[in-house]
């Protein structure tokens, strides 16, 4: 989609986590969970929450207890990133009430109906670019100026009209 819905995700996480005694940001948990399935999800975010390099997880079960007895006294940051199929989150079988008082789980997702079917609290739609701001950030990437460079204008504004403010295609 190209929304720009990690860069914010990420900008987000390097300002507030400093706010959390213990953070996560799982990039790619479609890719991972293809690859690995949701036991590969969890030891991820065990292993970023609490420090720990060499979890030794075997089975869902073991990491689910691991997540609500090491996580539950913790005030934790965790982002999911890349979220396409709501099993995915069914089957983390991770609940906020497993982590501590202030924790936050933050889900990026392209697909709005994953996160109402599993009960989201809010969500934030990334707003494309508008006119004058796309203008600007394909000048500044296409001609390294904040102006259209000359004999481009044309094909400039049928660029932004093509791409609709999609800062990715931009």
């Amino acid at each position: 989609w190209g929304g720009g819905k990690t860069t914010l995700a990420t900008a987000l996480y390097a300002r507030i986590s400093n706010q959390f005694d213990a953070c996560c940001f799982i990039h790619d948990v479609s890719k991972i969970y293809g690859d690995h399935g949701p036991i590969g999800i969890q030891k991820q975010l065990l292993c970023q929450t609490l420090n720990e390099e060499n979890l030794q997880i075997s089975n869902l079960p073991m990491a689910s207890n691991l997540i609500r007895t090491r996580l539950c006294q913790v005030k934790s940051l965790v982002v999911l990133d890349n979220v396409d199929e709501v099993e995915q989150l069914d089957k983390l079988n991770m609940k906020r009430e497993w982590l501590g008082t202030g924790s936050r789980i933050i889900i990026i997702s392209r697909n709005g109906h994953i996160l109402r079917e599993h009960g989201v609290d809010e969500v934030y739609r990334v707003r494309l670019l508008d006119r004058k701001y796309a203008l600007q950030l394909f000048c500044r990437k296409a001609f390294k100026s904040d102006d259209i460079m000359s004999g481009y204008i044309y094909l400039t504004y049928d660029v932004l009209n093509y791409v609709r403010g999609l800062p990715l295609a931009l």
